[in-house]
Protein backbone atom coordinates (compact mmCIF):
# COMPACT_ATOMS: atom_id res chain seq x y z
CA UNK A 1 0.00 0.00 0.00
CA UNK A 2 1.28 3.31 -0.56
CA UNK A 3 1.79 6.04 1.65
CA UNK A 4 0.69 8.81 -0.59
CA UNK A 5 -2.66 6.19 -1.15
CA UNK A 6 -4.88 9.86 0.31
CA UNK A 7 -3.25 11.87 -2.34
CA UNK A 8 -6.07 14.40 -3.67
CA UNK A 9 -7.88 14.25 -0.65
CA UNK A 10 -7.73 17.53 1.05
CA UNK A 11 -8.55 18.31 4.76
CA UNK A 12 -9.40 14.84 6.05
CA UNK A 13 -12.18 14.53 3.60
CA UNK A 14 -14.23 10.94 2.73
CA UNK A 15 -13.57 9.50 -0.57
CA UNK A 16 -16.34 9.38 -2.67
CA UNK A 17 -19.07 7.88 -3.47
CA UNK A 18 -18.94 8.08 0.31
CA UNK A 19 -22.30 10.09 1.05
CA UNK A 20 -21.54 13.50 3.06
CA UNK A 21 -24.47 12.98 5.25
CA UNK A 22 -23.84 9.40 6.48
CA UNK A 23 -19.93 10.04 6.60
CA UNK A 24 -20.76 12.55 9.01
CA UNK A 25 -22.78 10.63 11.20
CA UNK A 26 -20.26 7.89 11.18
CA UNK A 27 -17.77 9.76 12.69
CA UNK A 28 -19.33 11.59 14.99
CA UNK A 29 -19.86 8.10 16.60
CA UNK A 30 -16.66 7.30 15.84
CA UNK A 31 -15.15 10.55 17.53
CA UNK A 32 -17.02 9.63 20.79
CA UNK A 33 -15.35 6.24 21.49
CA UNK A 34 -13.45 5.35 24.33
CA UNK A 35 -11.43 3.12 21.47
CA UNK A 36 -8.81 4.48 18.93
CA UNK A 37 -10.17 4.20 15.69
CA UNK A 38 -8.37 5.16 12.28
CA UNK A 39 -10.08 5.06 8.78
CA UNK A 40 -8.33 3.32 5.62
CA UNK A 41 -8.97 3.50 2.16
CA UNK A 42 -9.17 0.56 -0.08
CA UNK A 43 -5.56 1.03 -0.43
CA UNK A 44 -4.77 0.94 3.45
CA UNK A 45 -3.95 4.04 3.62
CA UNK A 46 -5.18 6.28 6.93
CA UNK A 47 -7.03 9.41 6.14
CA UNK A 48 -8.71 10.20 9.23
CA UNK A 49 -8.55 9.05 12.77
CA UNK A 50 -10.54 10.03 16.08
CA UNK A 51 -8.82 11.78 18.93
CA UNK A 52 -8.52 8.73 20.95
CA UNK A 53 -6.26 7.33 18.45
CA UNK A 54 -4.00 9.81 17.97
CA UNK A 55 -3.34 10.24 22.03
CA UNK A 56 -2.77 6.09 22.03
CA UNK A 57 -0.71 6.24 18.97
CA UNK A 58 1.08 9.44 19.81
CA UNK A 59 1.17 10.75 15.85
CA UNK A 60 -0.53 11.81 12.81
CA UNK A 61 -1.02 8.84 10.71
CA UNK A 62 -2.57 10.72 7.93
CA UNK A 63 0.89 12.01 6.93
CA UNK A 64 4.61 10.61 6.61
CA UNK A 65 4.99 6.98 6.79
CA UNK A 66 1.21 6.55 7.36
CA UNK A 67 -0.57 3.90 9.50
CA UNK A 68 2.27 1.72 9.64
CA UNK A 69 4.31 4.51 11.02
CA UNK A 70 2.74 3.86 14.25
CA UNK A 71 4.28 0.59 14.83
CA UNK A 72 8.37 -0.27 15.83
CA UNK A 73 10.16 -1.53 12.65
CA UNK A 74 9.81 -4.94 13.76
CA UNK A 75 5.97 -4.87 13.78
CA UNK A 76 5.31 -3.29 10.89
CA UNK A 77 5.19 -6.62 7.97
CA UNK A 78 2.88 -8.37 10.47
CA UNK A 79 0.38 -5.32 10.79
CA UNK A 80 0.41 -4.75 6.37
CA UNK A 81 0.09 -8.24 5.93
CA UNK A 82 -3.08 -7.99 8.86
CA UNK A 83 -4.15 -4.62 6.45
CA UNK A 84 -3.35 -6.35 3.03
CA UNK A 85 -5.86 -9.70 3.44
CA UNK A 86 -8.56 -7.84 5.58
CA UNK A 87 -8.79 -5.50 2.09
CA UNK A 88 -8.24 -8.72 0.10
CA UNK A 89 -11.30 -10.07 1.96
CA UNK A 90 -9.20 -12.79 3.09
CA UNK A 91 -10.50 -12.25 6.63
CA UNK A 92 -13.02 -10.21 7.81
CA UNK A 93 -11.51 -9.36 11.20
CA UNK A 94 -7.74 -9.86 11.94
CA UNK A 95 -6.45 -9.10 15.40
CA UNK A 96 -2.44 -8.86 16.01
CA UNK A 97 -0.67 -7.55 18.96
CA UNK A 98 1.89 -4.35 18.08
CA UNK A 99 4.68 -2.48 20.15
CA UNK A 100 3.93 1.59 19.28
CA UNK A 101 6.91 3.69 18.64
CA UNK A 102 5.44 5.77 21.43
CA UNK A 103 5.10 2.75 23.93
CA UNK A 104 7.39 -0.12 22.61
CA UNK A 105 8.12 -1.54 25.81
CA UNK A 106 3.94 -1.60 26.22
CA UNK A 107 2.20 -3.75 24.03
CA UNK A 108 -0.78 -2.51 22.44
CA UNK A 109 -3.46 -4.89 20.47
CA UNK A 110 -4.44 -3.73 17.00
CA UNK A 111 -7.72 -5.03 15.53
CA UNK A 112 -8.37 -4.50 11.52
CA UNK A 113 -12.02 -4.91 10.11
CA UNK A 114 -13.21 -4.69 6.46
CA UNK A 115 -16.19 -2.12 5.74
CA UNK A 116 -19.09 -3.35 4.16
CA UNK A 117 -19.24 -2.79 0.78
CA UNK A 118 -20.76 0.47 -0.49
CA UNK A 119 -19.39 2.48 2.91
CA UNK A 120 -17.18 4.06 0.25
CA UNK A 121 -13.86 3.08 2.86
CA UNK A 122 -11.80 0.07 2.72
CA UNK A 123 -10.95 -1.05 6.43
CA UNK A 124 -11.20 0.35 10.28
CA UNK A 125 -8.56 0.16 12.10
CA UNK A 126 -8.72 -0.15 16.36
CA UNK A 127 -5.94 0.36 18.41
CA UNK A 128 -6.69 -1.12 21.84
CA UNK A 129 -3.80 -0.29 24.66
CA UNK A 130 -4.02 -3.86 26.56
CA UNK A 131 -1.48 -2.76 29.79
CA UNK A 132 -4.31 -2.87 31.81
CA UNK A 133 -5.55 -6.53 30.81
CA UNK A 134 -1.88 -8.01 30.95
CA UNK A 135 -1.78 -6.69 34.08
CA UNK A 136 -4.53 -8.14 35.61
CA UNK A 137 -3.94 -11.05 34.02
CA UNK A 138 -0.23 -11.24 35.37
CA UNK A 139 -2.04 -10.62 38.70
CA UNK A 140 -4.79 -13.35 38.64
CA UNK A 141 -1.82 -15.74 37.75
CA UNK A 142 0.03 -15.05 40.39
CA UNK A 143 -3.15 -15.23 43.10
CA UNK A 144 -3.61 -18.69 41.25
CA UNK A 145 -0.24 -19.50 41.71
CA UNK A 146 0.08 -18.43 45.22
CA UNK A 147 -2.82 -20.39 46.42
CA UNK A 148 -1.81 -23.81 44.88
CA UNK A 149 1.48 -22.67 47.02
CA UNK A 150 -0.33 -22.01 50.10
CA UNK A 151 -2.50 -25.33 50.04
CA UNK A 152 0.81 -27.10 49.73
CA UNK A 153 2.04 -25.00 52.56
CA UNK A 154 -0.89 -25.41 55.14
CA UNK A 155 -1.00 -29.48 54.19
CA UNK A 156 2.75 -29.76 54.87
CA UNK A 157 2.41 -27.40 58.00
CA UNK A 158 0.05 -29.87 59.15
CA UNK A 159 2.46 -33.29 59.44
CA UNK A 160 5.26 -30.78 60.63
CA UNK A 161 3.13 -29.57 63.32
CA UNK A 162 1.89 -33.38 64.74
CA UNK A 163 6.08 -34.05 64.59
CA UNK A 164 6.71 -31.24 66.65
CA UNK A 165 4.23 -31.51 69.09
CA UNK A 166 5.93 -34.86 70.18
CA UNK A 167 9.28 -33.66 69.81
CA UNK A 168 8.43 -30.56 72.28
CA UNK A 169 6.37 -32.78 74.03
CA UNK A 170 8.89 -35.59 74.56
CA UNK A 171 11.65 -33.07 75.08
CA UNK A 172 10.15 -31.27 77.85
CA UNK A 173 9.01 -34.33 79.46
CA UNK A 174 13.12 -35.18 79.45
CA UNK A 175 13.49 -31.94 80.84
CA UNK A 176 11.73 -32.63 84.08
CA UNK A 177 13.33 -35.37 84.37
CA UNK A 178 16.98 -33.97 83.84
CA UNK A 179 17.05 -30.62 85.97
CA UNK A 180 19.92 -27.91 85.01
CA UNK A 181 22.66 -29.48 85.85
CA UNK A 182 22.32 -32.72 85.02
CA UNK A 183 24.67 -34.48 82.14
CA UNK A 184 22.11 -34.05 79.60
CA UNK A 185 19.98 -30.87 80.20
CA UNK A 186 22.22 -28.61 78.16
CA UNK A 187 21.24 -31.02 75.03
CA UNK A 188 18.21 -31.31 75.56
CA UNK A 189 17.30 -27.76 76.22
CA UNK A 190 18.98 -27.21 72.89
CA UNK A 191 16.34 -29.87 71.01
CA UNK A 192 13.83 -28.28 72.50
CA UNK A 193 14.77 -24.51 70.80
CA UNK A 194 15.97 -25.91 67.76
CA UNK A 195 12.55 -27.32 67.72
CA UNK A 196 11.42 -24.27 68.71
CA UNK A 197 12.57 -22.75 65.54
CA UNK A 198 11.05 -25.14 63.90
CA UNK A 199 7.81 -24.12 65.02
CA UNK A 200 8.31 -20.41 64.16
CA UNK A 201 9.26 -21.59 60.37
CA UNK A 202 6.35 -23.59 60.63
CA UNK A 203 4.07 -20.50 61.58
CA UNK A 204 5.58 -18.55 58.78
CA UNK A 205 4.23 -21.20 56.31
CA UNK A 206 0.57 -20.96 58.07
CA UNK A 207 0.90 -17.58 57.47
CA UNK A 208 1.91 -17.47 54.09
CA UNK A 209 -1.07 -20.14 53.29
CA UNK A 210 -3.42 -18.24 56.08
CA UNK A 211 -4.26 -21.07 57.95
CA UNK A 212 -3.04 -19.58 61.00
CA UNK A 213 -5.48 -18.71 63.80
CA UNK A 214 -6.08 -15.03 64.24
CA UNK A 215 -7.77 -13.36 67.41
CA UNK A 216 -9.41 -10.50 66.21
CA UNK A 217 -10.23 -7.09 67.69
CA UNK A 218 -10.64 -4.01 67.00
CA UNK A 219 -7.76 -1.48 67.62
CA UNK A 220 -6.43 1.23 66.64
CA UNK A 221 -3.59 1.59 63.98
CA UNK A 222 -1.66 4.26 65.79
CA UNK A 223 -1.46 1.77 68.87
CA UNK A 224 0.18 -0.68 66.98
CA UNK A 225 2.60 1.32 65.55
CA UNK A 226 3.60 3.31 68.60
CA UNK A 227 3.81 -0.15 70.43
CA UNK A 228 6.09 -1.73 68.36
CA UNK A 229 8.33 1.25 67.63
CA UNK A 230 11.09 1.10 70.63
CA UNK A 231 11.48 -2.90 68.92
CA UNK A 232 12.26 -1.64 65.66
CA UNK A 233 14.79 0.97 66.88
CA UNK A 234 16.55 -1.92 68.51
CA UNK A 235 16.47 -4.31 65.48
CA UNK A 236 17.06 -1.83 62.41
CA UNK A 237 20.23 -0.26 63.98
CA UNK A 238 21.86 2.65 65.21
CA UNK A 239 22.81 3.40 61.48
CA UNK A 240 19.20 3.51 59.92
CA UNK A 241 16.77 6.44 61.01
CA UNK A 242 13.45 5.77 61.99
CA UNK A 243 10.73 7.88 60.76
CA UNK A 244 7.48 7.62 62.43
CA UNK A 245 4.20 9.47 60.44
CA UNK A 246 1.35 8.29 62.04
CA UNK A 247 -1.59 10.47 63.52
CA UNK A 248 -3.99 9.52 65.64
CA UNK A 249 -7.20 10.26 63.59
CA UNK A 250 -9.11 7.34 65.09
CA UNK A 251 -8.11 4.99 62.23
CA UNK A 252 -9.08 1.38 63.46
CA UNK A 253 -9.15 -1.75 61.68
CA UNK A 254 -10.21 -5.79 63.13
CA UNK A 255 -6.92 -7.56 63.10
CA UNK A 256 -4.87 -9.72 65.28
CA UNK A 257 -2.56 -7.37 66.81
CA UNK A 258 -0.19 -8.92 67.24
CA UNK A 259 0.01 -10.45 63.95
CA UNK A 260 0.37 -6.76 62.54
CA UNK A 261 2.79 -6.04 64.79
CA UNK A 262 4.48 -8.97 63.07
CA UNK A 263 3.44 -7.63 59.74
CA UNK A 264 5.38 -4.48 60.60
CA UNK A 265 9.00 -6.24 62.05
CA UNK A 266 9.12 -8.17 59.47
CA UNK A 267 8.58 -5.22 56.42
CA UNK A 268 11.06 -3.59 58.78
CA UNK A 269 13.63 -5.99 58.56
CA UNK A 270 13.33 -6.20 55.11
CA UNK A 271 13.83 -2.45 54.26
CA UNK A 272 16.90 -2.83 56.79
CA UNK A 273 18.35 -5.52 55.00
CA UNK A 274 17.49 -3.64 51.74
CA UNK A 275 19.46 -0.36 52.79
CA UNK A 276 22.25 -2.54 53.92
CA UNK A 277 21.90 -1.55 57.64
CA UNK A 278 22.01 2.33 56.36
CA UNK A 279 19.46 4.93 55.64
CA UNK A 280 16.20 5.96 56.45
CA UNK A 281 13.01 3.87 57.52
CA UNK A 282 9.85 5.76 56.98
CA UNK A 283 6.41 4.33 58.20
CA UNK A 284 3.46 5.79 58.04
CA UNK A 285 -0.78 5.13 58.43
CA UNK A 286 -3.29 6.85 56.90
CA UNK A 287 -7.29 6.67 56.13
CA UNK A 288 -8.66 6.05 52.49
CA UNK A 289 -11.76 6.98 51.50
CA UNK A 290 -14.10 4.33 49.58
CA UNK A 291 -14.31 7.68 46.73
CA UNK A 292 -10.24 7.52 46.88
CA UNK A 293 -10.00 4.02 46.18
CA UNK A 294 -10.12 3.88 42.44
CA UNK A 295 -7.25 6.82 42.34
CA UNK A 296 -4.89 4.53 44.18
CA UNK A 297 -4.16 2.34 40.71
CA UNK A 298 -5.26 -0.85 42.30
CA UNK A 299 -8.39 -2.18 40.32
CA UNK A 300 -9.09 -5.44 42.37
CA UNK A 301 -9.55 -3.52 45.96
CA UNK A 302 -12.90 -2.70 46.63
CA UNK A 303 -14.31 0.95 46.98
CA UNK A 304 -14.43 0.63 50.50
CA UNK A 305 -13.03 3.01 53.18
CA UNK A 306 -9.46 1.49 54.15
CA UNK A 307 -6.71 2.38 56.47
CA UNK A 308 -3.16 2.47 54.75
CA UNK A 309 -0.04 1.42 56.50
CA UNK A 310 3.37 2.23 54.66
CA UNK A 311 7.04 1.33 55.05
CA UNK A 312 9.24 3.14 52.98
CA UNK A 313 12.57 2.72 52.89
CA UNK A 314 16.00 4.64 50.96
CA UNK A 315 17.35 1.04 49.34
CA UNK A 316 18.07 0.45 46.06
CA UNK A 317 14.58 -0.56 45.06
CA UNK A 318 13.12 -4.10 43.77
CA UNK A 319 14.72 -5.04 40.14
CA UNK A 320 11.77 -5.28 37.45
CA UNK A 321 12.91 -8.89 37.00
CA UNK A 322 11.95 -10.16 40.17
CA UNK A 323 9.34 -7.91 41.27
CA UNK A 324 6.70 -10.72 40.68
CA UNK A 325 8.11 -12.86 42.84
CA UNK A 326 9.29 -11.25 46.10
CA UNK A 327 5.90 -12.60 47.85
CA UNK A 328 6.44 -15.95 46.88
CA UNK A 329 7.51 -18.69 49.91
CA UNK A 330 11.35 -19.34 49.92
CA UNK A 331 12.12 -16.98 47.69
CA UNK A 332 15.51 -15.14 48.71
CA UNK A 333 17.74 -12.50 47.27
CA UNK A 334 20.25 -13.13 50.37
CA UNK A 335 23.29 -15.13 50.58
CA UNK A 336 22.60 -18.85 50.99
CA UNK A 337 22.05 -18.97 55.08
CA UNK A 338 21.21 -15.64 55.53
CA UNK A 339 17.34 -15.86 54.94
CA UNK A 340 14.48 -18.13 54.88
CA UNK A 341 12.80 -16.27 52.17
CA UNK A 342 9.58 -16.26 54.23
CA UNK A 343 9.54 -13.08 55.75
CA UNK A 344 7.39 -10.99 52.81
CA UNK A 345 5.31 -14.26 52.09
CA UNK A 346 4.25 -13.92 55.72
CA UNK A 347 3.42 -11.18 54.95
CA UNK A 348 1.40 -11.26 52.46
CA UNK A 349 -0.61 -14.27 54.56
CA UNK A 350 -1.06 -12.35 57.09
CA UNK A 351 -2.03 -9.66 54.98
CA UNK A 352 -4.86 -11.53 52.79
CA UNK A 353 -6.17 -13.47 56.02
CA UNK A 354 -7.08 -10.35 57.36
CA UNK A 355 -8.79 -9.19 54.57
CA UNK A 356 -6.30 -6.86 53.06
CA UNK A 357 -4.05 -6.02 50.12
CA UNK A 358 -0.23 -5.18 50.12
CA UNK A 359 1.77 -3.87 47.26
CA UNK A 360 5.38 -3.07 46.96
CA UNK A 361 5.97 0.40 45.02
CA UNK A 362 8.96 2.53 44.14
CA UNK A 363 9.50 5.14 46.79
CA UNK A 364 9.56 8.79 45.74
CA UNK A 365 13.31 9.46 45.49
CA UNK A 366 14.26 5.89 45.03
CA UNK A 367 14.35 2.80 47.19
CA UNK A 368 10.98 0.34 47.81
CA UNK A 369 7.29 1.62 49.61
CA UNK A 370 5.21 -0.96 50.99
CA UNK A 371 1.97 -0.45 51.23
CA UNK A 372 -0.92 -2.37 53.18
CA UNK A 373 -4.41 -1.52 52.99
CA UNK A 374 -6.60 -3.11 55.64
CA UNK A 375 -10.57 -2.44 55.57
CA UNK A 376 -11.49 0.36 58.17
CA UNK A 377 -13.57 -0.36 60.86
CA UNK A 378 -15.83 1.03 64.09
CA UNK A 379 -14.41 2.66 67.02
CA UNK A 380 -11.49 0.62 68.86
CA UNK A 381 -12.33 -1.64 71.65
CA UNK A 382 -11.94 -0.85 75.21
CA UNK A 383 -8.57 -2.61 76.70
CA UNK A 384 -9.36 -5.68 78.23
CA UNK A 385 -9.37 -6.11 81.75
CA UNK A 386 -6.67 -7.32 83.48
CA UNK A 387 -6.66 -10.92 84.35
CA UNK A 388 -6.96 -12.65 88.06
CA UNK A 389 -4.16 -14.46 89.44
CA UNK A 390 -5.03 -18.43 88.51
CA UNK A 391 -5.82 -20.17 91.25
CA UNK A 392 -5.21 -23.34 89.36
CA UNK A 393 -7.66 -25.67 91.06
CA UNK A 394 -6.36 -29.32 90.81
CA UNK A 395 -8.30 -31.15 88.23
CA UNK A 396 -10.35 -34.06 87.88
CA UNK A 397 -12.40 -36.29 85.44
CA UNK A 398 -12.35 -38.34 82.26
CA UNK A 399 -11.48 -37.02 78.80
CA UNK A 400 -12.26 -38.29 75.77
CA UNK A 401 -8.81 -37.96 73.50
CA UNK A 402 -9.26 -38.41 69.57
CA UNK A 403 -5.58 -37.86 67.92
CA UNK A 404 -5.12 -39.84 64.81
CA UNK A 405 -1.50 -39.90 65.37
CA UNK A 406 -0.48 -41.75 67.17
CA UNK A 407 3.14 -40.12 68.52
CA UNK A 408 0.77 -37.36 69.38
CA UNK A 409 -1.79 -38.65 70.61
CA UNK A 410 0.81 -40.92 73.32
CA UNK A 411 2.30 -37.55 74.28
CA UNK A 412 -1.56 -36.01 74.98
CA UNK A 413 -2.29 -38.95 77.01
CA UNK A 414 0.63 -38.63 79.35
CA UNK A 415 0.06 -34.72 80.05
CA UNK A 416 -3.31 -35.40 80.56
CA UNK A 417 -2.66 -38.41 83.21
CA UNK A 418 -0.23 -36.32 84.42
CA UNK A 419 -2.59 -33.38 85.79
CA UNK A 420 -4.82 -36.05 87.13
CA UNK A 421 -7.69 -36.64 84.55
CA UNK A 422 -8.58 -40.41 83.49
CA UNK A 423 -8.20 -40.56 79.43
CA UNK A 424 -9.99 -42.43 77.03
CA UNK A 425 -8.06 -42.28 74.02
CA UNK A 426 -9.44 -43.13 70.42
CA UNK A 427 -7.84 -42.92 67.06
CA UNK A 428 -10.65 -41.56 65.28
CA UNK A 429 -14.02 -39.78 65.05
CA UNK A 430 -15.89 -43.66 64.86
CA UNK A 431 -14.28 -44.63 67.76
CA UNK A 432 -14.85 -41.90 69.67
CA UNK A 433 -18.44 -41.87 69.39
CA UNK A 434 -18.58 -45.38 70.54
CA UNK A 435 -16.81 -44.82 73.68
CA UNK A 436 -18.86 -41.65 74.36
CA UNK A 437 -22.18 -43.94 74.15
CA UNK A 438 -20.63 -46.57 76.95
CA UNK A 439 -18.97 -44.10 78.77
CA UNK A 440 -18.98 -41.28 81.18
CA UNK A 441 -16.82 -38.17 79.19
CA UNK A 442 -16.67 -34.69 80.90
CA UNK A 443 -14.49 -33.12 78.31
CA UNK A 444 -13.26 -33.64 74.81
CA UNK A 445 -9.95 -33.10 73.44
CA UNK A 446 -10.52 -33.54 69.61
CA UNK A 447 -8.01 -32.96 66.92
CA UNK A 448 -9.41 -31.23 64.36
CA UNK A 449 -8.04 -32.74 60.91
CA UNK A 450 -8.74 -36.69 60.73
CA UNK A 451 -9.47 -39.17 58.09
CA UNK A 452 -13.33 -39.64 58.22
CA UNK A 453 -15.04 -37.57 60.74
CA UNK A 454 -13.22 -34.54 61.32
CA UNK A 455 -12.81 -33.01 64.93
CA UNK A 456 -15.50 -30.30 63.35
CA UNK A 457 -18.03 -33.21 62.57
CA UNK A 458 -17.21 -35.05 66.08
CA UNK A 459 -17.85 -31.77 68.13
CA UNK A 460 -21.45 -31.41 66.54
CA UNK A 461 -22.53 -35.31 66.79
CA UNK A 462 -20.83 -35.71 70.56
CA UNK A 463 -22.96 -32.43 71.85
CA UNK A 464 -26.20 -33.83 70.08
CA UNK A 465 -25.35 -36.66 72.61
CA UNK A 466 -23.91 -35.12 75.46
CA UNK A 467 -25.29 -31.13 74.85
CA UNK A 468 -23.13 -28.51 76.98
CA UNK A 469 -19.78 -30.92 76.74
CA UNK A 470 -16.69 -29.24 76.78
CA UNK A 471 -14.49 -29.34 73.73
CA UNK A 472 -11.18 -28.51 72.94
CA UNK A 473 -9.68 -28.68 69.14
CA UNK A 474 -6.33 -28.95 68.42
CA UNK A 475 -4.98 -28.45 64.84
CA UNK A 476 -1.75 -28.19 63.02
CA UNK A 477 -3.68 -26.03 60.85
CA UNK A 478 -7.75 -26.16 59.97
CA UNK A 479 -9.54 -25.28 56.90
CA UNK A 480 -10.79 -21.62 57.08
CA UNK A 481 -14.38 -23.11 56.63
CA UNK A 482 -13.61 -25.46 59.76
CA UNK A 483 -13.07 -22.83 61.46
CA UNK A 484 -15.78 -20.86 60.67
CA UNK A 485 -17.49 -23.75 61.73
CA UNK A 486 -16.28 -23.61 65.10
CA UNK A 487 -17.86 -20.12 65.73
CA UNK A 488 -20.14 -20.00 68.24
CA UNK A 489 -19.50 -23.86 69.11
CA UNK A 490 -17.74 -22.39 72.36
CA UNK A 491 -15.15 -24.88 71.90
CA UNK A 492 -11.47 -23.99 72.19
CA UNK A 493 -8.78 -24.09 69.66
CA UNK A 494 -5.24 -25.02 70.66
CA UNK A 495 -2.97 -24.55 67.85
CA UNK A 496 -0.47 -26.70 67.25
CA UNK A 497 3.14 -27.34 68.15
CA UNK A 498 2.07 -26.50 72.04
CA UNK A 499 3.90 -27.18 74.97
CA UNK A 500 2.25 -28.78 78.08
CA UNK A 501 0.91 -26.21 79.91
CA UNK A 502 -0.75 -24.89 76.61
CA UNK A 503 -2.60 -28.02 76.76
CA UNK A 504 -4.16 -27.57 80.29
CA UNK A 505 -4.38 -23.84 79.57
CA UNK A 506 -6.84 -24.81 77.64
CA UNK A 507 -8.40 -27.59 79.18
CA UNK A 508 -8.73 -25.29 82.28
CA UNK A 509 -10.52 -22.57 79.56
CA UNK A 510 -13.16 -25.48 78.25
CA UNK A 511 -13.77 -26.56 81.56
CA UNK A 512 -14.33 -22.75 82.88
CA UNK A 513 -18.24 -22.34 82.20
CA UNK A 514 -19.00 -25.60 84.39
CA UNK A 515 -19.24 -26.74 87.94
CA UNK A 516 -16.43 -27.78 89.52
CA UNK A 517 -16.99 -30.38 92.64
CA UNK A 518 -15.29 -28.54 95.91
CA UNK A 519 -14.57 -32.00 97.14
CA UNK A 520 -10.85 -33.15 98.41
CA UNK A 521 -10.52 -34.58 95.22
CA UNK A 522 -11.25 -32.03 92.93
CA UNK A 523 -13.89 -34.02 90.88
CA UNK A 524 -14.92 -32.22 87.55
CA UNK A 525 -19.10 -31.55 88.38
CA UNK A 526 -20.33 -31.81 84.81
CA UNK A 527 -24.18 -30.76 83.74
CA UNK A 528 -26.68 -33.00 85.36
CA UNK A 529 -27.72 -33.50 81.20
CA UNK A 530 -24.19 -34.58 80.54
CA UNK A 531 -23.78 -37.52 83.56
CA UNK A 532 -26.17 -39.79 82.15
CA UNK A 533 -24.57 -42.52 80.63
CA UNK A 534 -27.34 -43.09 77.93
CA UNK A 535 -26.39 -41.61 74.49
Amino acid sequence: MGDGAAAGIAGGDWPAPFPVARAARTMDIIDNLPLGIAVLDDRGACYRTNPTFTETVGRDCTIGDGILGMAVAADRPALARAIAETLAWTHERIECPLRLIARPDQPSLVTVVRAPPGWGFGALLAVRDIREQIRLERQVAMATKMQAVGQLAGGVAHDFNNILTAVLGLCQQLLDRHPAGSADHDDLEQIRQNAGRAAELVGQLLAFSRQQTLRPQLIAVADVVAGVTPLLRQMIGPDVELVVETARDGSVVLADRGQLERVLTNLAVNARDAMAGRGRLTIAARTVAARDVAALGHSVMPAIDLVARTVSDTGSGIPPEIAGKIFEPFFTTKPLGQGTGLGLSTVYGIVKQTGGFVFAEPAPGGGTCFAVYLPASGPAAAPAPIPQPDTRPALGGTVLLVEDERSVRMIVERVLRRAGLDVLSASDGTAALELLAESRVDLLVSDVVMPGIDGVELLERSRERRPGLPVVLMSGYAEPPQRRALDGTGAVFLAKPFAADDLLAAVRSALAAHVLDSSAHGRIDTPRSTRSDAP
